[in-house]
């Protein structure tokens, strides 16, 4: 059991790792391409190849009449929703800064499990999740515009959206990670990702005809196919599929930790002093509301 435990927590935090890693390459590649077309690109190389990887156990593509439409809306929520506030974050602010809204993910979670499951909570949780929203807004307000920030009101509040999408696909996740395979959930993502993004894809291409393409984007542009989109939504779903939702939804804390110390490694982003503050507002709001919440629910 113990064994096992381990197994979990190393997975976990390989997860943390590579999203946090995520927001730097995503940064790397706006450099020469549009937010649409990174997307696109994102997905289709990841459904090539999960396509390879799967194509051996055609089971997996199984997906019974009554589940189409969860599966849909699931997608729908993210990657696409997700991801197009993410990315549209990423590109008007820091890496660094998106990140932190990012660790608020298990707030919403909790937010959206007291509205749609009707779970209760008692006044830690609810003071926690202040503390973290307020925590937000200090991160937010401090933000001045740079070079990595051209928009930071704009860029920080797609990044709020991006967190509210996470924290509902974690609460609507659960359900279907206990009948079907976390890589037949990945797979489908990608498959409704590529369709929807292709449009906007070319869209952008006639739009925007400027771009580039260097060694620096298609190193990023692979890792967030397979880095991101599939090994880091691989083990989400599959720790999903094995463990409550709360103890997988409460790494997001340490993602923050990756992006800043590699947005720090690269671009010599440092928070200010307030934002300092904002971030530990979050971590401890987030213990208000998870690790407080469930030891008095015992």
């Amino acid at each position: 059991m113990n064994s096992l435990r381990t197994n979990y927590l190393l997975l976990l935090i390989l997860m943390t790792i590579l999203f946090g890693l995520t927001f730097i390459a995503s940064k790397i590649a706006l450099q020469g391409l549009g937010i649409f077309r990174l997307i696109f690109l994102r997905y289709v190389l990841a459904l090539i190849l999960l396509s390879l990887v799967l194509w051996r156990d055609r089971k997996k593509f199984y997906i019974a009449k009554r589940d189409r439409r969860h599966f849909l809306l699931l997608t729908l929520i993210e990657p696409i929703g997700y991801f197009i506030f993410e990315t549209i974050g990423i590109k008007y602010t820091t890496p660094s800064n998106v990140s932190l809204i990012i660790a608020t993910i298990p707030i919403f979670s909790l937010i959206f499990a007291l509205w749609i499951l009707h779970e209760s909570a008692n006044r830690y949780a609810i003071t926690g999740i202040f503390l973290s929203l307020f925590g937000v807004y200090l991160i937010v307000s401090q933000q001045l515009e740079s070079i990595l920030a051209p928009r930071p009101l704009l860029g920080n509040l797609f990044a709020a959206g991006a967190a509210m999408s996470a924290g509902l696909y974690n609460s609507l996740c659960r359900r279907l990670t206990r009948t079907y395979s976390p890589w037949t959930i990945t797979y489908y993502q990608s498959i409704v990702a590529t369709i929807v993004f292709l449009p906007m894809a070319v869209t952008e291409s006639f739009i925007l005809s400027e771009q580039f393409v260097n060694a620096q984007i298609i190193v990023s542009l692979f890792y967030l196919s397979f880095g991101g989109s599939v090994i880091a939504f691989f083990i989400l779903n599959y720790t999903l599929s094995k463990l409550p939702t709360y103890r997988v939804a409460i790494f997001a804390n340490f993602i923050p930790v990756v992006t800043i110390l590699a947005s720090w490694g690269i671009y010599g982003d440092m928070l200010k002093s307030m934002q300092i503050l904002g971030a530990i507002l979050i971590v401890f709001g987030i213990y208000l509301t998870h690790f407080r919440f469930k030891k008095d629910s015992k």
